[in-house]
């Protein structure tokens, strides 16, 4: 026993010295380490989702500001909302979050299924899309433009090469129908089909000459078709006087051919002196597309087409005897798989210019296709 121990007293326990040495577990620093850096961490998260809310409220239109401020993001308001307009609740949404903007003629429906809230509605539609209410609504539009007319004319006046000449006016007329007739851009396809030069007996067929589109269809037709006597640009230029086709007409007396996307379509005859040179065909992606003004205004077209062309491009009706030709699908993919190559071997045998063997061998297959029409036919009525 040491000296001075008293065995009756319990041991004294160290004291851990204070200063830096006296310092939690390492399990327990870490623990609190890692707690703190969460909090900041969300500290800063949270900064950022307010800072990015904050960002995208500023970037949205007033449009979709207010369309947020008066269906709250309420679900059972936006449902009800979307089926007033006939959209998805998902359009709803991106039209908010200003993810896509509404078509003019959705913005007017909204006026319209909203009328508490129209005067609201009406200005942030003009701060977000000025001018956008002044188009006219489906169905309805503006005249034939005048600055067009003066343009048209001012080409005729001054081309000297007829085949310059009728490039430009054409593109100038079909680029102004485009923008005129469909500026909501939903689908639109203008062709002029011109008359096949004569043979013996008449004019069997027209040939889609120029071509001007947009989605769904090609911007420019590559492989260009022959339209018969069971086309709606068929009948416009045997009986001489503007057709019209709507897949809504349930009563309509002729059955017609028609091209892919096409839900309605209008065909005028390009006239000068009672003579014809072809046909204007406008085909619509919308089955209520033919109203009379757009029947009009195409009508106007067709005679500014009509300028575009030398006197020589117009026959007598008595002359168009058209007969029928063979799908117009199976045409495109017959003309794109052998146009090129006839015209070429068919320019070296007879030592023509590309033109000529154009004209000559659109000639050759105008002939073929006739033939083979009947057999199409034939087939067509064999399907279910």
């Amino acid at each position: 026993m040491k000296q001075g121990h008293d065995p009756s007293r319990p041991p004294r326990r160290r004291q851990r010295a204070a200063g830096p040495e006296a310092r939690p577990p390492a399990r327990t620093r870490s623990r609190h380490a890692n707690a703190g850096v969460a909090k900041r961490s969300r500290g800063r998260s949270g900064a950022r989702s307010a800072e990015s809310a904050a960002l995208a409220a500023t970037s949205l239109t007033p449009f979709s500001l207010t369309l947020q401020r008066i269906l709250k993001r309420d679900r059972a308001r936006i449902a009800q909302f979307a089926t007033s307009l006939g959209v998805s609740e998902n359009t709803v949404y991106r039209w908010m979050n200003g993810q896509s903007e509404p078509r003019p003629s959705s913005l007017r429906q909204i006026l319209e299924v909203m009328p508490e809230h129209r005067r609201e509605l009406q200005e942030a539609i003009e701060q977000s899309f000025p001018n956008v209410l002044d188009l006219p609504p489906a169905g309805e539009i503006p005249p034939v433009s005048r600055e067009l007319y003066r343009q048209v004319l001012e080409l005729r006046a001054t081309i000297v090469q007829d085949d310059s000449r009728r490039w430009q006016m054409i593109q100038l007329i079909f680029e102004a129908a485009i923008k005129h007739l469909d500026p909501e851009q939903r689908g639109l396809a203008l062709t002029y089909a011109e008359l096949m030069p004569p043979r013996p007996d008449g004019i069997h067929s027209l040939y889609e000459a120029e071509v001007r589109a947009t989605s769904p269809w090609s911007e420019t037709q590559e492989s260009r078709a022959f339209l018969g006597s069971t086309t709606l640009a068929g009948t416009a230029a045997m009986l001489q006087r503007l057709q019209t086709w709507s897949e809504l007409d349930h009563e309509q007396r002729h059955q017609f051919v028609v091209e892919e996307f096409e839900r309605s379509a209008c065909a005028c005859p390009v006239l000068f002196a009672g003579r014809c040179a072809g046909v204007l065909i406008v085909s619509s992606t919308q089955a209520d597309f033919c109203s009379p003004p757009v029947c009009q205004a195409v009508n106007e077209y067709a005679l500014l087409v009509a300028l575009a062309l030398p006197e020589s491009a117009f026959y007598d009706p008595s002359l168009i005897h058209l007969r029928p030709m063979p799908d117009i699908r199976w045409q495109r993919e017959e003309i794109s798989r052998t146009f090129v190559n006839r015209v070429i071997a068919c320019a070296r045998r007879f030592q023509l210019s590309r033109p000529e063997a154009e004209k000559r061998v659109r000639m050759e297959i105008e002939e073929e296709f006739e033939q083979v029409a009947p057999a199409h036919f034939a087939l067509s009525r064999e399907r279910p």
